[in-house]
């Protein structure tokens, strides 16, 4: 029995260290491929913007080392995605050829076919961040329709980013409504001067997500004369379209005591009306601002949060 216990022990032993051992060889490894792969995006990050700045002229600055490597196509295709979502204004014709004689668009339509999920909708991302040619805009057209919302969303910026000018059909055409993220993501592609500034097709469209996409580029860039087709929305549009018309004519600092706003306001439960007046104090409306469009106990709220705010002021 003695014998039999000790054999056992030291069996467990034995497999616990080489348990232990791969552990360590494993985590060895990770430590050396993050290393190389933070080495490589830092030269490849230098060799990009030397293209750039050299205007790619003799195309010299477009030989990658190591580009054959395991993993190196994908540092490189992460790299411009990250220089071109961080930049206004990039050129894209040493982009294009950076990515044509890579193989970065290649590269990526393969891991989108072999992969599933959020690793999809990642190399999705990466893709529509390059620039794309022809046949891309076919090969990810039914991704478009995935069950995976991020993967049907990065699909649809993808086609925008390959042909804009396509933006109003294939927005319209989206399946669900977009995500507030997603929304984000699109005013992202639009100030990087991807999509173009047109805000008066899609607040006058009767797709949700063409008038959400309006109102935040209205509210983003202060276009004031778009008041009247927002007063519009407040009063003929659906609830949550309304409201968010009047978030952005509290945005725009228009004056807010119109029969539409108040009307809308009123017909606010408290807890969206008080949402409401912290948005409005923010913005630095007076208390007298609110008169019309609540009642007295919130109109003594909206004064506590005027003069919170204008202790802030005075103590910063």
């Amino acid at each position: 029995m003695t014998l039999i216990l000790t054999i056992y022990c030291a069996v467990t032993a034995a497999l616990a260290f080489a348990l232990m051992a791969a552990a360590g060889i494993g985590q060895a490894a990770r430590r050396r491929r993050e290393q190389w792969g933070n080495a490589v995006r830092g030269e490849y990050l230098r060799l990009v913007l030397l293209a750039l700045a050299e205007g790619d002229t003799d195309g010299a600055s477009g030989r990658f080392p190591g580009i054959g490597r395991v993993g190196a196509r994908h540092a490189l295709a992460e790299v411009l995605s990250r220089l071109a979502a961080s930049t206004y204004g990039l050129d894209n014709r040493p982009l294009r050829r950076i990515v044509r004689e890579n193989g970065l668009e290649s590269y990526l339509l393969r891991r989108i076919r072999r992969t599933r999920g959020y690793r999809r909708a990642y190399y999705l991302l990466l893709l529509s961040r390059l620039p794309l040619e022809a046949q891309t805009d076919a090969a990810v057209a039914r991704y478009t329709a995935s069950r995976n919302p991020y993967v049907s969303f990065y699909a649809l910026m993808t086609r925008l980013a390959f042909d804009p000018t396509m933006a109003l059909r294939l927005v319209g055409e989206f399946a669900r409504p977009f995500t507030v993220y997603e929304v984000s993501e699109v005013m992202a592609t639009l100030r990087r001067g991807v999509l173009p500034v047109a805000y008066e097709p899609l607040l006058d469209s009767s797709d949700r997500n063409l008038r959400i996409v309006g109102l935040n580029i209205v509210r983003q860039f202060g276009i004031e004369e778009a008041e009247r087709q927002l007063l519009g929305i407040v009063r003929n549009g659906p609830q949550e379209l309304a409201r968010e018309a009047v978030y952005t004519l509290c945005a725009l600092h228009r004056p807010l005591a119109r029969r539409e706003v108040a009307d809308f306001v009123r017909g606010m439960n408290a807890a969206d009306r008080k949402a409401l007046l912290r948005s409005m104090a923010r913005e630095g409306y007076s208390a007298r601002a609110v008169g019309a469009l609540s009642p007295e106990p919130e109109r003594a709220y909206y004064r506590s949060l005027v003069d919170s705010y204008k202790c802030r002021i005075v103590c910063c």
